[in-house]
């Protein structure tokens, strides 16, 4: 899947996503150089085997210098964020690019909160842009239902049948 920046002959754009896109998954990722450049160095590729009884392995030793194991479409995504964010021209913009719900969680198993690079809190920020995109709906919708149910808790449901009818009791 193509990433949603706009991209010139150079493959370097801006990072302005296109705000009538929509995904085929729903996920949209902004990703800061610092973030590109973490999730590239704690990531490693999960490869599959054919005909072999453990069928999936990771190119690095996942413990040792890898955090988790990722499929190849979620790291070409990773690697492009690295080479848009890290060139000189695009110098303090993020990349943005499509995910599916299990990237997403992916990447926040390797979130930790306390990572901090250059300053940047750059696992709360990963962790905090998937939960928004994860949760933000639910939660919204959750506050909708809370506010109605608050507004109904004063209005009295009980109607009389005269007042149907139009008769009095």
């Amino acid at each position: 899947m193509p990433e949603l920046n706009d991209d010139d002959s150079t493959g370097y754009g801006n990072s302005q996503l296109h705000e009538e896109v929509e995904t085929e998954q729903g996920y949209v990722m902004q990703l800061t150089e610092n973030e590109a450049l973490f999730l590239d160095d704690n990531l490693t590729l999960m490869v599959e085997r054919e005909g072999d009884e453990q069928r999936v392995y990771s190119m690095r030793p996942v413990q040792m210098t890898a955090r988790l194991a990722a499929p190849l479409d979620l790291m070409e995504k990773i690697g492009k964020a690295v080479v848009y964010t890290t060139a000189p021209e695009n110098q303090g913009k993020e990349y943005g690019f499509a995910m599916d719900i299990t990237e997403l969680f992916l990447i926040r198993e390797v979130a930790s909160s306390f990572i901090r690079i250059e300053g940047e809190p750059v696992g709360l920020n990963l962790k905090r842009k998937i939960c928004v995109l994860l949760y933000a709906k639910d939660l919204e919708q959750e506050s909708r239902d809370a506010r109605l149910a608050q507004l109904v808790t004063g209005i009295n449901l009980d109607i009389q049948t005269s007042a149907i009818d139009g008769r009095d009791s």
